[in-house]
């Protein structure tokens, strides 16, 4: 049988005293209650969320929520709010208001949709050098044609 040493029983020892150790302490925060909502806003969430999808800017939303609700809270709290809880979402929660109902916009009215109706065309780029072997670049100029 082979002679263990002083330091390898020590050592030994320490592994066994940190894995039960570990296991006690996985086993004590099993047990522990979940912390609640660090955030005031937290219970309001799904409010803002419909607000903010009615178009309502973080500076109403602050003032509805002081003269409703009794919470003052700052726009850039409700901005902040909102922005760590959409980081956390595959997709953003932050929608654009639904477009009024209204007759169909003429191109004329819109030139931003007639802008991307209209063909694009890309002119051929025309070399701005001439390139002759053994001799500097040269600027090419439009009236003059060096061949």
């Amino acid at each position: 049988m082979p002679k263990i040493s002083s330091n390898q029983l020590d050592l030994n020892k320490a592994v066994a005293f940190e894995s039960d150790a570990q296991a006690s302490l996985i086993g004590e925060l099993a047990s522990l209650p979940s912390k609640p909502p660090r955030s005031k806003l937290e219970p309001h969430r799904e409010l803002i969320r419909e607000l903010r999808r009615k178009g309502r800017t973080y500076r109403e939303i602050s003032k509805l929520f002081a003269d409703r609700l009794g919470l003052v809270v700052a726009h850039s709290t409700l901005h902040s709010f909102v922005k760590v809880r959409a980081r956390h979402r595959k997709q953003v929660q932050f929608e654009l208001p639904a477009p009024e109902a209204s007759a169909a916009p003429s191109l004329s009215s819109n030139p931003i949709a007639a802008l991307k109706q209209k063909p694009s065309v890309s002119p051929t780029p025309r070399p701005r050098f001439v390139f002759r072997e053994n001799e500097p670049l040269t600027l090419k100029h439009s009236e003059v044609q060096h061949e």
